[in-house]
């Protein structure tokens, strides 16, 4: 392969590559099944396509990214209003308006409906439930439900199967919480061999629908049945450079590229969010969450502090960073071989516990704005855009 276009080759497929880890993290979360974290705290300067032409100013931009700038891209301020990074595990599906046919057209029958999954992921020892429920539009009074079909379709990559399928109830058994409350529970138990992405579809009758019309709902969520690693519940934390560095330590089950993420709290508010990448053997290991000091400042709150919502992924994903890093010729062969036939991360059990940490007056805190090479370059990126 000539060497220029091989080079281009190179350059497409790991954009793709990007592109796709991308596409997986939260959009509240999009299909919340890659990063936990949220796009509400990413660099907004992320789509360099600044045109004035299109509305885009350069300027604007510049100074959007240079306010975000002022904190590490892993080490952010945490706000009320970053509800997809605080509620984390959910999935926010809105209460829905159902069609009925009438003659060759749809119109709306009246009655609305909502498929809820509980979470966005079921991880090791986890059942995942999915609520069903309707109203007549605007009534706060639940339908009965008849269900038709349940269908269950399992994403692994290219690779598609059909996992045994949910159970339903409105029994107060199965997972159901209420007996007749019109809730219905439908309950899947994930085997070992379910990891995947999970796409569900519920066509059903709304009893009191005298058209008999059958209506359908479709959800998905995301099913990683076997551990990784595990977080052990030890901590230590110290002041390093005017920043606060809580460690965490995981039992790591499979050796690989990790994320690991956490929220730290005040007494009630939020205050910081951190993510730290690390490639971590098999064994006891420990990971670095840094929460840099301006945060404290700018969010003006002293400790302690409770670190909440630990959480992680193994990055499974078939092109990994050091595949990438091999001589042409052996990039080449490897990229000629890939088969996509697994989901691109493998989920840690969430840990519900949390950690509080000492006292700490904001004065130990650095209160300078974050500075690195990178942080230059992408300004003078971002400049060479001005026209």
């Amino acid at each position: 392969m000539n060497r220029k276009y091989f080079t281009i080759f190179i350059i497409v497929a790991v954009f793709l590559t990007v592109g796709l880890a991308l596409l997986l993290i939260p959009d509240n979360k999009q299909s919340r099944h890659g990063s936990d974290s949220a796009r509400s705290l990413s660099d907004p300067s992320r789509d360099m396509g600044a045109d004035p032409a299109a509305g885009i100013d350069p300027e604007q931009l510049i100074a959007d990214y240079k306010e975000w700038a002022k904190y590490p891209p892993d080490s952010r301020p945490l706000l009320e209003s970053h509800v997809d990074v605080i509620d984390f595990r959910k999935i926010p599906n809105t209460v829905q308006r159902m069609p009925t046919r009438d003659g060759d057209k749809l119109r709306e029958s009246g009655f609305s409906c909502l498929l809820q999954p509980e979470k966005h992921t079921a991880t090791e020892g986890e059942n995942m439930r999915i609520f069903l429920s309707c109203t007549h539009t605007g009534r706060p009074e639940r339908e009965s439900i008849r269900i038709k079909e349940i269908k269950l379709e399992a994403v692994a990559g290219s690779r598609r199967f059909m996992p045994i399928p949910p159970t339903v109830s409105d029994a107060g058994d199965k997972g159901d919480e209420s007996a007749g409350d019109r809730i219905y529970t439908l309950e899947f138990r994930p085997r070992q061999s379910d990891w995947a992405d999970m796409h569900l579809t519920v066509n059903f009758l709304i009893e009191s629908d005298t058209t008999s019309f059958t209506h359908s709902l479709a959800t998905h969520f995301f099913s990683s049945p076997v551990a990784p690693a595990r977080f052990t519940g030890n901590f230590s934390e110290k002041i390093d450079h005017g920043s606060l560095v809580v460690t965490a330590e995981l039992d790591v089950v499979k050796a690989g590229n990790y994320t690991i993420e956490a929220n730290l709290m005040g007494d009630s508010a939020p205050v910081a969010f951190a993510r730290q990448d690390a490639n971590l053997r098999s064994g006891k290991q420990t990971v670095d969450l840094l929460f840099y000091g301006k945060v404290f400042h700018d969010r003006d709150v002293p400790g302690p502090y409770r670190l909440v919502g630990l959480r992680g992924s193994l990055n499974t994903d078939v092109i990994q960073p050091e595949d990438l890093a091999r001589s042409p010729q052996e990039v080449e062969r490897f990229l000629s071989q890939i088969r996509s036939d697994r989901p691109m991360r493998m989920v840690i059990p969430y840990y519900d516990k949390e950690y509080k940490t000492a006292r700490y007056s904001l004065d130990v805190f650095t209160d300078r704005e974050y500075d690195s090479p990178g942080k230059q370059q992408r300004i003078a990126d971002l400049s060479a855009l001005r026209r």
